[in-house]
């Protein structure tokens, strides 16, 4: 199974959280590769299993979401999405459509693992792949406005949706899509055991296509 990682965090090897999960899945004989926001030039040459989405020049028209790029945590990021203006989310959202679409090509992947429910969850759910979905409580908080569509959609067409706690799968359940907890059965995915809840909750993702 090829996994491609998509985080709405900076990317940047080797010290991502996203990286440390390459590196964990690897040990299970898993390929993964990651795609997200990073820090480095976009004509630097990628790290191996790096694909770069490069934000910070359309970032820069905007001071809350060029100081959340390069801050580089995805709440951060997700927060200053809101405030943003159509045009430049526009801008933003084919950049990274883009990157993804690259990634995709590249890797071939047979799941893509969406670490949030932000713009990039739904970026990856258009391209018709099998989505899982890891939701966080603040996630749910950021989505306002435009936003709460793209999360909405996201959760609703992924093949398996995990959640940080038991509290974020309930808010889900009551405040956002009520069947969807009870259909898609949430996995909590524990840091202690990351990959291997990784690896079920693709699996589930690649099934629910069968």
């Amino acid at each position: 199974m090829k996994i491609l990682i998509i985080d709405h965090a900076n990317c940047d090897p080797p010290h991502a959280r996203s990286h440390q999960l390459c590196r964990e899945l690897e040990q299970k004989n898993i390929q993964a590769m990651v795609c997200g926001p990073a820090s480095q030039p976009s004509l630097a040459a990628q790290p191996r299993g790096m694909f770069g989405i490069h934000l910070h020049d359309i970032a820069a028209a905007s001071r809350s979401l060029f100081e959340a790029v390069n801050a580089g945590s995805a709440e951060c990021f997700l927060a200053a999405i809101t405030s943003v203006s159509p045009t430049l989310l526009g801008l933003l959202r084919e950049t990274a459509r883009q990157g993804i679409a690259e990634s995709v090509d590249a890797v071939n992947p047979d799941v893509i693992f969406v670490m949030h429910a932000g713009i990039l969850a739904h970026l990856a759910i258009e391209t018709g792949l099998p989505v899982a979905l890891y939701v966080a409580a603040s996630d749910l908080e950021h989505a306002q406005g435009g936003m709460k569509d793209f999360v909405l959609t996201s959760i609703g067409s992924c093949g398996g949706l995990a959640t940080d706690s038991v509290h974020t799968a309930a808010v889900i359940h009551r405040e956002w899509v009520d069947d969807i907890v009870i259909r898609k059965q949430p996995l909590l995915i524990a840091d202690e055991n990351a990959a291997s809840d990784i690896v079920t909750l693709c699996k589930r993702a690649i099934q629910s296509r069968a």
